[in-house]
C-alpha cells in the first residue's frame, strides 16, 4: 500500500514533534518537513526534548515514514564558498534526520556541473557520518540553464557506484518532457531502465501548472493542472505499492480536504477491484467535507511555484537578513 502525505510545517512552539501531531490528525500515513529554515544558512538546534518528543510521538502512529527536505538555497553544483556552505548546509539536514530516525533526506542537486553535484553529495554524507541511514535522495529537476538532474540519464549517473538514491518529482518530470499525463507508465518505465524503481523511495506527486516540456516548475494541487488523471497511474503503479508519496502544495484545510479526498477515492477504487491490496479490508479514513469552493472555477489557488508549499515554515523560520 503507497504511503502519502504532505509536506508540513514545524512552526510553532512544538517544532518537529509538531508535525507528527498534525499529520496524525489528518490521517496520514508519511509526512515530509525541514529541519530548518528553507532559505537561510542559520542550523536549527533540536532540543533533547524537542527529540524524544518527535520519536516517541512517530512510534505511538507506528513509525509513519518520514522525509527531511533540504534548504531551498542548496547548490551542490556550485563553485567556491556557495558549493562549501551548500554541503555543509546539506550535512547539517543528514544528522538532524539521524538524530530524529528519518528515513530519507531530499536535495535538489542544483546547477553547474554534475561531477560537482555528485562530489558535493558524496561529501555530505562523509561529514554527517551517514553509513546506511538516512538515505540521501536526489531529486529531479524541471531543467533549464544549468540545472543538473532533468534527465533519467544524467541522475542514473549521479547515483551510480554510490549510496545515493532518487526522488520522483512527477511536476518537474512532466516540465523538463516527460509525458505523465498522457504515457505515465512509459515515464515510470523509462526511470526503471535509466535508475532502477527500487531505487527511487519517495516520489513528489505534484501537478504541473506548466505544460510539458516547458520548464515551468510550478505545482499545482491533484487534478487542477496539467497532468490531471496520469497522477493516479503514477500513484497506483503496482511497482510502486510501497513508495512515500509527498504532496507539494498550499496547505489549508479546503485544500488538505480537496488532494486528501483525491487520493482516497483512487484507493479505494483500486481496493474495490482488488481486494487484496487493501488495508485488511478496513475502510479507509474519510477526510474533513469539502467545501463547494474546491476547483480553479471559484477562484482557488491551486496554481502556485515550486517554493510556495511551505511558505509557513518561511515566514516564521527564516530569519530577517537570512
Amino acid at each position: 500500500m503507497p504511503r502519502y502525505g504532505f509536506h508540513l510545517s514545524i512552526a510553532g512552539k512544538k517544532g518537529v514533534a509538531g508535525a507528527v501531531e498534525e499529520a496524525t490528525a489528518l490521517g496520514l500515513t508519511a509526512f515530509q518537513i525541514f529541519a530548518k529554515s528553507p532559505r537561510s544558512w542559520r542550523p536549527r538546534a533540536l532540543s533533547p526534548a524537542e527529540v524524544e518528543a518527535f520519536r516517541a510521538l512517530r512510534e505511538a502512529s507506528g513509525g509513519l515514514p518520514a522525509v527531511i527536505h533540504a534548504s531551498y538555497l542548496v547548490n551542490l553544483g556550485a563553485e567556491g564558498e556557495l558549493w562549501e556552505k551548500s554541503v555543509a548546509s546539506l550535512a547539517d539536514d543528514l544528522e538532524k534526520a539521524a538524530l530524529l530516525g528519518v528515513e530519507y533526506v531530499v536535495v535538489h542537486p542544483g546547477s553547474g556541473r554534475p561531477e560537482r553535484v555528485k562530489e558535493g553529495a558524496l561529501k555530505a554524507l562523509r561529514l554527517a557520518g551517514v553509513r546506511s541511514r538516512p538515505v540521501l535522495l536526489v531529486e529531479n529537476t524541471a531543467g533549464g540553464g544549468e540545472k543538473v538532474g532533468a534527465r533519467f540519464e544524467e541522475l542514473a549517473w549521479l547515483v551510480a557506484d554510490t549510496p545515493l538514491q532518487v526522488c520522483l518529482d512527477t511536476c518537474h518530470a512532466y516540465a523538463a518532457g516527460y509525458d505523465v499525463a498522457e504515457d505515465p507508465l512509459g515515464v515510470l518505465d523509462a526511470l526503471d531502465r535509466a535508475v532502477g524503481l527500487e531505487r527511487v523511495p519517495v516520489v513528489h506527486l505534484n501537478d504541473s501548472v506548466g505544460g510539458l516540456g516547458s520548464r515551468v516548475d510550478h505545482h499545482a494541487h491533484l487534478l487542477q493542472g496539467k497532468i490531471g488523471e496520469g497522477l493516479k497511474r503514477v500513484f497506483l503503479d503496482p511497482r510502486l505499492k510501497d513508495r512515500v508519496f509527498i504532496l507539494e502544495t498550499p496547505r489549508g484545510p479546503e485544500e488538505d480536504a480537496g488532494n486528501l479526498r483525491v487520493l482516497r477515492a483512487w484507493l479505494e477504487e483500486a481496493y474495490a477491484h482488488h481486494p487484496g491490496l487493501g488495508p485488511k479490508g478496513r475502510p479507509l479514513s474519510t477526510p474533513p467535507r469539502l467545501s463547494p469552493r474546491w476547483g480553479p472555477q471559484t477562484g482557488f489557488p491551486s496554481l502556485i511555484p515550486c517554493t510556495s508549499c511551505c511558505e509557513a515554515d518561511v515566514r516564521t523560520l527564516s530569519p530577517k537578513g537570512g
